[in-house]
């Protein structure tokens, strides 16, 4: 296991060198992750949905397993934050820190390399799990509470409205959805449109490794370390490396009986589940203007603990 992982770890390192080394192709770096996020992945996540049968989409229980683990540490970071005295609207960022993952950059490309075509399916369907709910959860606290805090009227139906017009023009939520048109209306996949899709979504997995080292080569860790800062990013890092895919694996092992060690879709489940604090949570930190040092030292650490606790994990479902 450690041969096949070394390579994907290989490449986020190689990203990391190319960014210390080239430290001001800034410009660079905005088209190589603008590629990832609405050309290859969303192409990788098509095809991979385009071509099941609708049979294949009925995983009720990887479906329910991978939303208990996200409802948990979402709760569980919305109670740390409220014992912290940090209350609502601002806790769903938190919230948010504890389960959102690098689920596209950094799950789809593992699943893939290590498991190969078979994860595509549940890869893509994790990937979705695990973006909208969070991103909804973090628009509509704000449109509620910022606005019964000013004294306004709040308008339910515009809350949602704009909670759902933001996940779903995402690019990889427009993209599972497109896949799903094809599956519900029974449409074939044009072979030149497989071929297509394909070819763009062959270099999704070390595009996006690439992308992801060379983020991590552009963020300076010692201008957020601080006592306060770390008081709060580490329920985060217990919550999302840890207790996440912990609930996620008990529910989906214990509780719904996905207990084949063979079973791809458990294995995807926990695998996702155990991802590093995804780049979005600061997206929307940045948005709303909250602890935008501590989201970015999460991200940090995270992300360095995930290199050494995913093979792990992995290692755990070969054995």
């Amino acid at each position: 296991m450690a041969m096949i992982v070394a390579p994907i770890f290989l490449i986020i390192f190689i990203g990391y060198c190319f960014g210390r080394l080239n430290p001001d192709s800034g410009h660079s770096d905005k088209l190589i992750n603008d590629y990832v996020l609405y050309i290859a992945l969303p192409a990788l996540l098509f095809l991979a949905i385009a071509k099941a049968e609708i049979n294949e989409l009925r995983q009720w229980d990887f479906i329910t397993a991978t939303l208990v683990g996200i409802g948990a540490a979402y709760i569980l970071g919305a109670l740390i934050a409220k014992i912290m005295g940090i209350g609502l609207p601002e806790s769903s960022i938190l919230s948010m820190g504890a389960c959102y993952g690098t689920t596209g950059y950094m799950g789809v490309p593992i699943l893939i390399s290590v498991y190969g075509e078979s994860a595509a399916l549940p890869a893509a369907i994790a990937t979705i799990l695990h973006n909208i709910p969070a991103i909804m959860a973090v628009i509509i606290s704000y449109d509620i509470f910022s606005t019964r805090q000013s004294g306004s009227k709040i308008s339910i139906g515009h809350t949602l409205a704009k909670a759902l017009k933001t996940t779903l023009t995402n690019p990889l939520t427009v993209s599972v959805i497109t896949g799903l048109v094809f599956v519900i209306f029974r449409f074939p996949v044009p072979e030149f449109l497989q071929s297509f899709a394909g070819f763009l979504g062959n270099a999704a997995g070390p595009t996006a490794l690439f992308a992801l080292g060379l983020g991590l080569s552009r963020l300076k860790v010692t201008e957020h370390i601080n006592g306060g800062a770390l008081q709060l990013a580490v329920p985060m890092l217990l919550l999302k490396l840890g207790i996440q895919p912990l609930v996620t694996f008990i529910c989906a092992y214990y509780l719904l009986g996905m207990q084949q060690k063979d079973n791809v879709w458990l294995i995807a489940a926990v695998v996702m589940a155990a991802q590093p604090i995804g780049a979005g949570v600061y997206v929307f930190a940045n948005k709303y203007g909250f602890k935008q040092d501590v989201i970015s030292l999460s991200i940090i650490i995270s992300l360095l603990i995930a290199l050494a606790t995913m093979p792990v994990v992995l290692q755990l479902f070969s054995a």
